[in-house]
């Protein structure tokens, strides 16, 4: 008969008496953590420890597990910190700042927007186009978690496409990598946290505003269902790509209607022009071309700026 003292699983469900249940990543993690720290304490006993170390381990995954919310993910000025952006860590903290937290899993993976803050002169990162600085700016904050409870590292192969996208345009032309669009990540714990910025979106606010991630490094026409007619756009669930579509709740008092047509006049090469929907955005328009980082390199590649720590 097995011993229920020593039955983990068992200690697991006697200790949660909640119904809202933590996924097995988090479960396997405080198991871990619980039997390195355990083994440690008993070394330390040497008398009358069976008892004992079952309610060790009890009250040890009973707190892990309450403060699950509290430390799952970073919060969103922390991850700035991590990049060395004091000044977005700031804005994050903000009145100003969107706090969102909405997940969705798709294939390998689980996306999570955490937050979006826009605003002028917020980052301590400056953004230079063609000599500019542009400093009226939007920022985003994603984590990226795998679904078979591996964990990101720097030998990690995974790319990841991810933008604002505006209702009404087409996402093939008018994404980040087209609006001086830029990223930084960083991995901490195995989650991804990438910082995305580009222009500022809440011009657009009463149109509707969306944020966008599929895997690979460009906009994929197939990972995203699009209406022609309404605008809607949404992730398609029959796609080989991972993907997934959050609204990007943006006051719409702060749209600026003229501003928002005036920006589009002079990013799309003409209003006439449309790609086919087979594009998958590595068109000569989806790419971000003399432009600089904060370090003042060019910028010359098709794909978003990354600065990996």
């Amino acid at each position: 008969m097995k011993n229920n003292n020593f039955d983990v699983d068992f200690l697991l469900r006697e200790a949660m008496s909640s119904a809202a249940m933590p996924d097995a990543e988090l479960v396997q993690k405080v198991k871990c953590k619980t039997f390195r720290e355990v083994s440690v304490m008993i070394k330390k006993s040497t008398a009358r420890r069976s008892f004992g170390t079952a309610a060790v381990i009890a009250a040890v995954l009973l707190a892990a597990t309450t403060a699950f919310a509290a430390w799952h993910f970073l919060k969103p000025s922390d991850v700035a910190d991590k990049a060395g952006n004091h000044v977005l860590s700031a804005a994050f903290e903000s009145e100003t700042a969107v706090n969102i937290n909405a997940s969705a899993t798709s294939g390998d993976y689980t996306f999570t927007l955490l937050a979006v803050v826009t605003g002028k002169d917020i980052s301590d990162m400056p953004y230079y186009s063609n000599g500019a600085l542009q400093n009226d700016r939007t920022y985003a904050v994603l984590a990226i978690q795998k679904v078979d409870g591996t964990f990101f590292d720097n030998q990690s192969v995974d790319y990841f496409f991810a933008s604002p996208l505006i209702k009404g345009t087409n996402p093939a032309q008018v994404n980040a990598m087209s609006m001086g669009g830029a990223y930084s990540q960083n991995i901490v714990d195995g989650v991804l946290y990438r910082i995305v910025e580009c222009d500022n979106v809440e011009m657009f606010a009463d149109r509707g505003l969306y944020f966008a991630v599929c895997s690979g490094v460009f906009y994929n026409s197939d990972a995203f269902i699009r209406d022609a007619q309404t605008g809607e756009i949404k992730a398609n669930p029959d796609s080989i790509e991972a993907s997934a579509v959050f609204d990007l709740p943006i006051d719409k008092s702060l749209a600026d209607p003229q501003k928002a047509e005036q920006y589009l006049k002079e990013l799309l090469p003409s209003p006439s022009v449309d790609y086919d929907e087979g594009e998958t955005g590595d068109s000569d328009n989806n790419s971000i071309t003399d432009s600089q980082s904060e370090t003042g390199k060019e910028i010359t590649a098709p794909s978003l700026l990354e600065i990996t720590n």
